[in-house]
């Protein structure tokens, strides 16, 4: 079962450290991990945010995205 992450192409792809940071998930858990890349998410004023399955995150960095999907993670609950 994969863990959903969505972000909005035009506002959050533009924070480098977030994006790297979720790159550096999708690494470490590629058969875990499902990115879901949207047009828009209609959360400008919230920018960067994500949803994490159908947890709404605003305003979020890079250390809450690192720290919210490990939690998710059945492999990392397991350990």
């Amino acid at each position: 079962m994969s863990l959903t992450v969505t972000f909005c192409a035009l506002c959050t792809a533009q924070y480098y450290p977030l994006m790297q940071t979720l790159h550096n998930l999708q690494c470490e858990y590629p058969d875990e991990l499902f990115i879901v890349e949207l047009n828009c998410m209609a959360a400008c004023e919230d920018v960067p945010a994500m949803l994490i399955e159908s947890e709404y995150l605003p305003r979020i960095t890079p250390e809450t995205l690192y720290e919210r999907v490990r939690a998710q993670l059945p492999a990392y609950q397991n350990n």
